[in-house]
């Protein structure tokens, strides 16, 4: 921005508003999230398409270098996919990219279905929200049958807290939880490596954003979306840069308050 002023969500949506007012092509070639609105009113955030999934690319490259991701990985996926929210089609992507198998169930499958998959397929990473793995965590204590292990859990839209781990790894058989950090405005843009499992630490693609902390809150630029740019953009969280070698591709935050882990739309 070039008054060097921070952008926070209420101007944002004052301009998305305006936008669609004086612009005829705000919906056409465009990649929709669903951005909560302040006092509860809902909007839509739009970005170039292309530019969207070049973002997922920079981010899978990282999790393939960093063992987040890899070829050999069977994932299942029960993130949300109903009414604009993108976090299952996210992940699927992300698989995709990664080329390894997704295992497409969503958090509407019944818990029955999603068990039959499991000890069909065999997956190793399973992918959801703390909530709906919980659900399943439940549903499989009270089966007689053998025991289920993943190797890595993938959690996002909200955080994962040590009652829930230590319940994971007794149903899950399960120690390596992957946290991914965003919104629906500036997309997915950091998530945890092993290493990371189970702190607040997340790395991120210096080429993709730009990160300033600023009163503890996390400034943020997209430096890949172009379209409908988000320069400054105060996402609502409170953290601290985490120092490393400047000439890493990667940069390290530690988000100490988060409205949503991720809300990503």
């Amino acid at each position: 921005r070039e008054d060097g002023s921070i952008l926070n969500k209420e101007k944002l949506h004052e301009q998305l508003v305006e936008l669609k007012s004086i612009d005829n092509q705000w919906n056409k070639s465009v990649y929709l999230s669903s951005s909560g609105g302040s006092g509860g009113k809902r909007l839509f955030f739009a970005t170039d398409i292309k530019q969207n999934l070049l973002q997922r690319q920079i981010l899978v490259d990282m999790m393939l270098k960093q063992n987040i991701i890899s070829h050999n990985d069977i994932c299942l996926n029960l993130f949300q996919s109903n009414n604009i929210y993108r976090s299952f089609e996210i992940f699927n992507d992300f698989c995709s990219i990664a080329n390894c198998t997704t295992l497409p169930m969503s958090t509407s499958a019944n818990d029955e279905d999603v068990l039959d998959v499991i000890e069909y397929f065999k997956p190793n990473i399973l992918m959801g929200s703390p909530y709906r793995l919980m659900q399943l965590a439940f549903f499989i204590e009270k089966q007689s049958k053998k025991e289920i292990k993943f190797e890595k859990i993938f959690f996002a839209c909200e955080s994962l807290d040590e009652i829930k781990q230590r319940f994971f790894k007794r149903i899950f058989h399960c120690s390596i939880y992957i946290g991914f950090y965003g919104s629906a405005e500036t997309g997915v843009f950091a998530c945890q490596s092993p290493k990371y499992s189970s702190t607040k630490i997340y790395l991120y693609p210096k080429d993709l954003v730009h990160i300033e902390i600023i009163d503890s809150k996390i400034i943020v630029t997209n430096l890949i979306r172009k379209r409908n740019q988000l320069i400054r953009f105060d996402i609502g969280d409170l953290g601290r840069l985490i120092s490393n070698d400047e000439h890493d591709k990667y940069g390290l935050i530690e988000v100490f308050h988060s409205q949503r882990l991720v809300m990503i739309g």
